[in-house]
């Protein structure tokens, strides 16, 4: 004979969700766009910081970009095996990437705390992300063509 479990208190967890949910639909649909561009701005950046690091990971970006949280670490290993001419304006660039996605990271985790929700913080991020990745991809691109 089959015993069933125990019922569990499911109105705690959709209680739970649909708090969240409500503070979502708090958000102007300003700040939901801006926090869209936001996120794939860090996305992008990412993926640039892969490029940097696929070097040292096996050659593949792809696979370093797979996986959560590779795309910095193998990056900032990247940094120690670089040219010595080059590897304190790599580092710099890196670590400018890295702090500028625990901000855009930041804001997000501040909003859910009852932070700022205004599309302007967000967008204001993705403006600084944004120019990451346009001066890593400038660097990274400098030097496939040196290298050529």
């Amino acid at each position: 004979m089959r015993s069933h479990p125990p019922e569990q208190p499911q109105s705690i967890v959709f209680t739970s969700v649909r708090c969240r949910l409500l503070d979502v639909e708090k958000l102007s649909e300003q700040t939901l766009a801006a926090i869209g561009r936001m996120t794939v701005a860090a996305t992008e950046l990412e993926r640039v910081l892969a490029r940097v690091g696929a070097e040292q990971a096996g050659g593949d970006a792809e696979a370093v970009f797979a996986q959560p949280g590779e795309p910095l670490r193998a990056a900032r290993d990247a940094v120690r095996f670089a040219a010595p001419e080059r590897r304190d304006t790599y580092g710099r660039f890196v670590e400018a990437a890295a702090a500028q996605l625990a901000i855009s990271q930041a804001a997000l985790r501040a909003m859910w705390r009852g932070g700022r929700t205004d599309a302007t913080l967000f967008d204001e991020t993705t403006t600084l992300l944004l120019g990451c990745r346009d001066a890593l991809q400038k660097l990274v691109s400098a030097d496939l063509s040196e290298a050529r």
